[in-house]
């Protein structure tokens, strides 16, 4: 398929370009962020009329007809003419189930986002004529808000009817709106946004022991679950808090992980649309980056107060969404090392209900969901058991590079979402629990306002025992092994020991204890260079050079240590910081 003729242009990476070209970039699997839709073909035409309306978004869309360069200086190129293969697929006995079999593969070959264009397009075809058109399109052409655009106008156009005008912003015009004054100051509202709450959270929400086998893949398998009860519930709760549904789900996803992993603060990494500038609306390309978003429950006492926590965080948190990664970035290392921590992006949540209403059917479920293939279409009713209010199945598993995916897809007349979870945080087991306590959760929510003490008799799913091997520091959970560890190998044969203390400030504060003429700044500086990655170990608050060891049969001996008379002594804290 040829286009020809259409205006060409170039320009720099808008922060939405930036952010998603970033992860594919440092992506060991860049096909993660490949999108995958199958949509219905129109009944009448054939090929040639599919054809017609694929090059009609061609022309409409210019981020579909965009390269990048992604080596300094990065850009992005709108190319003006250039072809598009289409393939042409046999359906068989079963065209829906080849048509999501092609996706598949069509989305598990990554992009040259270089040199072709961001879209592949499959047409299926049963006794020659099309019955379903695959689409799969890289992440930094289209986020899920795009993909509510093109299904509406593809079904308009399947329906014969015209398209309105089409916004008057294209991916490359919104770097000039990034640059006006009023942009730019929100830009750096959300830098100081984040050094402010990167500074005071967590370095991580699952903390698993640092003997955990070491992973190959971020294969979880997906729980889904739906409820038309837990639906009715959620208003319930939404219309009592003065929150919205999505909020009372995430309150509640928030309470019991809160529960499981005994972290007053559950970090949440919540993806936003950034469609929040009235020129935006209706925009056709990729905006969606992250509303860092803590919900701290301490001092709360109900499930509402976590509810309300959720909306008054939530304000500033999709506020501060729209940024230059690169300089949000910078701030998350800079405030990281600053703490001696290793900050973890471990918990996302999408909201996508609002694609839920650009299905084919007026009943808004789907036969697939992404992150795997979107594939609009009427699925039989929830059948709800009366134990648990309704139905929860598995599906395979995806390709997920945190440790706990929530999307939800639906918050009217079902609710209806799908938990992707390391097994190593939850086995499946585990993972049926927790879908069933959330159920029971917003069944007793919506009863009447609920004791957050009350949370423990709703569910088996007990606490991560943190016995004698952790510590809280920091409001981080730490294990002092794994501190030790990470410092046997900055050290090597060097003597040295790590001690943990009781902190009023800290919780638990860690000291390395050296022997000259070692340098504490330099271990300190290269523990940091190690830290990344190790979610139970942080860097020490502190270090004390000795002019000698203790004997050697006293190297692992606290009181040996601190009986020694100290030369030298060196922060592992930059001035300045908050601390918890």
């Amino acid at each position: 398929m040829a286009f020809t003729g259409l205006p060409q242009r170039t320009g720099p990476l808008s922060f939405g370009h930036a952010n998603i070209l970033r992860a594919i970039t440092i992506d060991d699997d860049p096909t993660r962020l490949n999108l995958a839709m199958v949509f219905g073909a129109p009944a009448d035409g054939g090929i040639d009329r599919v054809a017609e309306q694929i090059h009609t978004l061609l022309v409409r869309h210019e981020s579909l007809r965009t390269t990048y360069r992604t080596t300094a200086p990065v850009e992005q190129r709108v190319t003006g003419d250039g072809n598009l293969d289409v393939e042409v697929v046999d359906g068989g006995p079963d065209p829906l189930e080849t048509a999501d079999l092609t996706a598949r593969r069509l989305r598990s070959k990554p992009f040259d986002l270089s040199a072709e264009l961001p879209f592949r397009a499959a047409v299926i075809t049963s006794d020659g004529a099309p019955r379903h058109l695959v689409w799969v399109v890289s992440h930094a052409a289209m986020d899920v808000a795009a993909c509510e655009i093109l299904h509406a106008e593809w079904h308009a156009l399947s329906a014969g009817e015209s398209l309105p005008p089409a916004p008057a912003l294209e991916p490359v015009d919104v770097v000039d709106l990034e640059r006006t004054p009023s942009i730019e100051r929100l830009g750096q509202a959300a830098v100081r946004y984040w050094e402010s709450q990167i500074d005071r959270v967590p370095q991580a929400v699952f903390t698993l022991p640092h003997t955990t086998p070491a992973k190959n893949d971020w294969l979880h398998p997906g729980l889904n679950i739906r409820s038309r009860t837990a639906a009715a519930h959620l208003e319930t709760v939404a219309e009592r808090t003065g929150a919205s549904t999505s909020a009372v789900v995430l309150a509640a996803l928030a309470a019991l992980i809160g529960h499981r992993t005994r972290n007053e603060t559950v970090v949440t990494t919540s993806l936003s649309g950034n469609r929040v500038v009235r020129k935006l609306h209706g925009f056709f390309g990729s905006l969606a980056q992250d509303a860092l978003l803590p919900v701290d429950t301490t001092g709360l006492t109900t499930f509402d107060d976590v509810v309300r926590q959720v909306r008054s965080a939530g304000l500033p948190a999709y506020r501060h969404s729209w940024f230059d990664p690169n300089a949000v970035w910078q701030v998350i290392n800079g405030v990281s090392a600053r703490r001696g921590i290793s900050f973890a992006r471990d918990l996302v949540f999408n909201d996508m209900s609002a694609l839920a209403s650009a299905a084919d059917s007026p009943d808004p479920s789907a036969l697939g969901r992404l992150p795997g293939v979107w594939i609009p279409g009427h699925r039989p009713p929830v059948q709800e058991s009366p134990e648990l209010g309704g139905e929860m199945s598995w599906l395979p598993a995806e390709d997920i590079p945190c440790r706990f995916f929530v999307c939800l897809y639906q918050l009217d007349a079902e609710f209806e979402l799908t938990l992707w979870i390391d097994p190593y945080v939850l086995d499946k087991s585990e993972a049926e629990e927790f879908g069933r306590s959330l159920l029971q959760l917003l069944a007793a929510a919506a009863g009447a306002e609920l004791p957050l003490d009350a949370i423990p008799s709703l569910t088996t799913l007990a606490p991560v025992d943190r016995g004698a091997g952790w510590h809280l520091s920091d409001r981080s959970w730490i294990e002092p092994d794994a501190v030790r560890e990470l410092l046997s190998e900055v050290m090597g044969d060097a003597p040295h020991l790590v001690t943990i203390e009781p902190d009023e400030l800290l919780g638990h504060r860690l000291t390395c204890h050296l022997v000259a003429p070692a340098a504490p700044e330099s271990v300190h500086e290269r523990t940091l260079v190690a830290l990344p990655g190790r979610i139970t170990a942080i860097a020490p608050h502190r270090y004390l050079v000795h002019p000698a060891g203790p004997p050697a049969d006293l190297l692992d001996d606290p009181a040996a240590w601190a009986a020694l008379p100290v030369v030298a002594e060196a922060s592992g804290r930059s001035e300045g910081r908050g601390t918890a």
